[in-house]
C-alpha cells in the first residue's frame, strides 16, 4: 500500500508539474483529446469560420421607436411631354396651358412661393437631341410677365424649353417643388 500511494503521489506531482511547466510548443494534435477544445481557448481570427446554419425562426417584434422629428419638406415633380400632356407625377399636379411653342403653365395644386423649383430637359416622346436650357418660375408674384392671366397665381409655375439656338421650342421636361 505504501507503494501504491508513492506512485499516486509521483503520478499526481508529475501532471501538476506538466501543466504548469510545459515548454511551448510541445502539445499537438495526438496530445490533444477531439472535442476537448472550446472557442475561448483560441485567439481571434485563429479559426477559420465554418458554414452558417439555416436561419432561425424570426423572433416577436420589437416596441415601436419614438417618432421622428416632423419635416418640412415636401417634394412634388412631374414630367410633362413636349404636347403638353402629363406623363408621370408625383400627384396633384396639370399643365393648365400651353400657349405657345417651349411655353407651359404647369398647376401644382398649392402654393410655390418660397419653395426651389428645378426643371431639367427630359427624352419622353421627345425625339430631338437638338435642345437648349429648361428654366422654370413661380407665377403669381408680381414680378413675373410670363404667365398669362388667369395662370398668375401662386400655385402656377411657368417652365419654357428651347432649342440650341435659344428660341423657344417643344420638348418634354421634368418640374419638381421642393419646400
Amino acid at each position: 500500500m505504501v507503494i501504491a500511494s508513492l506512485a499516486l503521489l509521483i503520478a499526481l506531482g508529475g501532471t501538476s508539474y506538466a501543466a504548469i511547466r510545459l515548454p511551448r510548443n510541445s502539445v499537438t494534435t495526438v496530445q490533444v483529446k477531439d472535442g476537448s477544445l472550446l472557442g475561448r481557448d483560441f485567439r481571434a481570427g485563429q479559426l477559420p469560420r465554418g458554414a452558417q446554419g439555416p436561419a432561425g425562426a424570426q423572433g416577436p417584434a420589437g416596441p415601436q421607436g419614438p417618432a421622428g422629428p416632423s419635416g418640412t419638406a415636401n417634394t412634388k415633380w412631374v414630367l410633362v411631354r413636349p404636347n403638353g400632356s402629363v406623363a408621370a407625377q408625383s400627384g396633384g399636379i396639370s399643365v393648365g396651358a400651353h400657349p405657345s411653342s417651349g411655353n407651359y403653365i404647369v398647376n401644382f395644386g398649392s402654393a410655390v412661393t418660397g419653395k426651389a423649383i428645378l426643371a431639367s430637359g427630359a427624352y419622353n416622346n421627345d425625339a430631338s437631341d437638338q435642345r437648349g436650357e429648361t428654366t422654370a418660375g413661380p407665377c403669381g408674384t408680381g414680378e413675373d410677365r410670363s404667365c398669362p392671366v388667369g395662370f398668375n397665381t401662386t400655385s402656377h409655375v411657368f417652365v419654357q424649353t428651347r432649342s440650341n439656338s435659344g428660341t423657344p421650342a417643344d420638348h418634354s421636361f421634368y418640374v419638381a417643388v421642393i419646400g
